[in-house]
């Protein structure tokens, strides 16, 4: 049994290796160049169904590509590839190296060749996910290198907040460049520009209303860059560099990200979740089990120490995804050690401890629903605990099926108050084609900063997101 075990891991390495290091042998056929955008009777595409049926992996292209009703990008056509990548390389590890065509592996070596620019953006999941608010428009400018960005406007009022009601402006845009400097090593630099400080200078809160907003002052500064490592057909992936654990801590489907879903921070990460700012940093992921994966991350309290060891913040979380009829769930629990220097909500120089859990979960096909609960130590913090709870549903009307309604509500125990901070936000997302949407929303705030002495205040917002 042991000497099964050993051969099927070796032949899955060996075929893993193969597929995806592997370089042609002669120059790539003419006829797999690839344009900006393919059809289904291009041959590469062609050879690509034909292996997925082969292979039997399902559900790789979007509806109406294999009728050729629509073209796809080449990144989505990279996609394939991997899936492919990844399922044969499954088969020899259960039926052994015959169980592949030689002439499939020379036949994907190929084509991978010809997409090597977006399969560098590809082959890490994780990375994929933590950028999907910069969009869909991966270009690859070599190779080696690849770009994405987006800009992002908000325009916000409020209303009784008297006698300082305020219309605010904010717009942010993102470059984000991906060197390839190995087969399963990737090295990225995202460069952001913000201008406005968003409403809340004029609405103290908790919540923190527009995630999206910096200063007015004009400046780019370099918001990440690291360096990131896959390793056993991602099953271990290390990152470190600069970074923001939120990236990767306390992740969520449907409130994780303010230029796409909701606008609050309070419904971007948990209200407690307390990481430090982007910083030096890093985090290790290990998929333990098909449905379960581990992670531990570390980043520096004080971005600004001399000492990155010095006033650490500490985190692990352990993920489960499961799916049932083809609808998704994914529940994840966290514990954290915060040894933050004093400021903004902390009290004391103390390692202050918290845990938290973050769950979304498809009841249907267009609608999820998502929760979260955070505390932390109220000896420390101005606030203790957190939760929300929302959902968010595509194609409320049978013409707009790519739209998205999205409704969330929250709480934050602050410490020494007489209440809640509450917070609701309700946003429709108009998808006006796959680079362009305009997000409608409104915020009512409940009790700003726990005191019930102050007035509500309603917040109407126009969100503009131009991805490329």
């Amino acid at each position: 049994m042991k000497k099964f075990v050993v051969r099927g891991a070796l032949s899955f390495l060996l075929v893993f290796l193969l597929l995806t290091t592997a370089q042609p042998a002669l120059a790539l056929h003419p006829e797999f160049r690839i344009p900006e955008r393919a059809t289904s009777r291009h041959p590469a595409c062609q050879e690509i169904m034909r292996l997925a049926k082969k292979y039997e992996v399902e559900a790789i292209f979007p509806k109406g590509f294999e009728g050729g009703e629509i073209s796809c990008p080449r990144i989505d056509l990279a996609v394939a590839v991997q899936l492919i990548t990844e399922k044969m390389a499954a088969k020899v590890a259960k039926e052994g190296p015959e169980a592949i065509d030689k002439k499939d592996l020379a036949t994907l070596s190929e084509i991978r060749e010809e997409l090597q620019g977006e399969m560098l953006l590809v082959q890490a999941r994780t990375f994929r996910q933590q950028t999907e608010e910069l969009g869909t428009r991966l270009h690859a400018l070599t190779k080696r290198i690849s770009l994405s960005g987006g800009l992002t406007g908000i325009l916000t009022g409020s209303r009784g907040n008297k006698p300082r009601d305020h219309a605010d402006v904010v717009g942010r845009g993102d470059l984000l460049f991906n060197f390839r400097v190995g087969e399963n090593t990737i090295a990225v630099v995202n460069f952001s520009a913000t201008g406005g400080d968003g409403i809340d200078a004029h609405i103290p809160n908790f919540s923190t209303l527009n995630d999206a907003a910096g200063s007015t002052d004009s400046r780019v500064i370099m918001r990440k860059a690291f360096v990131e490592h896959t390793a056993f057909n991602d099953r271990l992936i290390m990152t470190v560099g600069k970074i923001g654990l939120e990236d990767y801590f306390d992740a969520n489907n449907v409130a994780n990200d303010g230029h796409t879903q909701f606008l609050s921070t309070a419904f971007v990460n948990s209200a407690v979740l307390g990481q430090p700012g982007k910083g030096p940093g890093m985090r290790v992921q290990a998929k333990l089990a098909e449905p379960l994966t581990f992670s531990v991350g570390y980043g520096s309290g004080d971005a600004d120490s001399a000492d990155i060891l010095d006033h650490p913040y500490v985190i692990a979380e352990a993920d489960y995804t499961t799916k049932i009829d083809g609808l998704e769930g994914n529940y994840r629990f966290y514990a954290s050690m915060d040894g933050a220097l004093p400021g903004g909500v902390k009290l004391a120089k103390k390692n202050a401890f918290g845990f938290g859990t973050s769950i979304d979960q498809q009841l249907t096909g267009k609608l999820t629903v998502f929760a979260r609960y955070g505390r932390r130590d109220d000896k420390v913090f101005r606030t203790k605990s957190a939760w929300s709870t929302g959902f968010q549903y595509a194609g409320l009307f049978p013409a707009r099926k790519d739209d998205m309604l999205g409704f969330a509500y929250g709480q934050i125990q602050s410490v020494g108050t007489s209440s809640d901070e509450k917070l609701a936000e309700l946003s429709y997302k108009v998808k006006i084609n796959d680079q362009i949407a305009i997000t409608p929303l409104a915020q009512y705030l409940i009790n700003p900063e726990g005191n019930r002495d102050r007035d509500n205040v309603l917040v109407m917002g126009l969100r503009t997101r131009i991805s490329f």
